[in-house]
């Protein structure tokens, strides 16, 4: 017989604080994420071609060395980032984009979205790779 309580079966994803915020450890889902993206495109466009607007193109974001989107006008602090972006610093930064980037262009206030938000998105936008 197994030993598992049912408190253990339903216990809630574990999350880890980075500097203050919260990353969900689960894996983001990409249909809540493509709903969450929708205020993101005011700024941001996502599809392969597509032009900037005032935030670049997303299109192959994850993995990508930041501040490399070509005709987007990077604030010096992007350029000199020296950040990749992987599922953690994406998720930080879409919480708290200037807590990880101080001075960066992205005007989104801290909180804004939440860790299972910003897993959401990161997943939705791994779709557009």
């Amino acid at each position: 017989m197994n030993n598992v309580s049912a408190a253990e079966v339903h216990r809630p994803t574990p999350a880890v604080a980075i500097e203050g915020l919260q990353v969900a450890q689960a894996a983001g889902n990409a249909t809540a994420g493509a709903t969450a993206f929708i205020r993101c495109r005011v700024c941001h466009t996502v599809e392969r071609g597509e032009p900037n607007r005032v935030g670049p193109n997303l299109f192959g974001v994850v993995g990508r060395k930041a501040a490399t989107v070509a005709g987007f006008n990077y604030s010096d602090p992007m350029k000199n980032s020296n950040i990749t972006w992987d599922d953690a610093t994406l998720n930080r930064y879409i919480q708290d984009a200037a807590g990880v980037v101080p001075g960066n262009k992205m005007q989104l206030a801290k909180g804004a979205i939440n860790a299972q938000g910003a897993a959401d998105i990161i997943a939705f936008l791994k779709t557009k790779m």
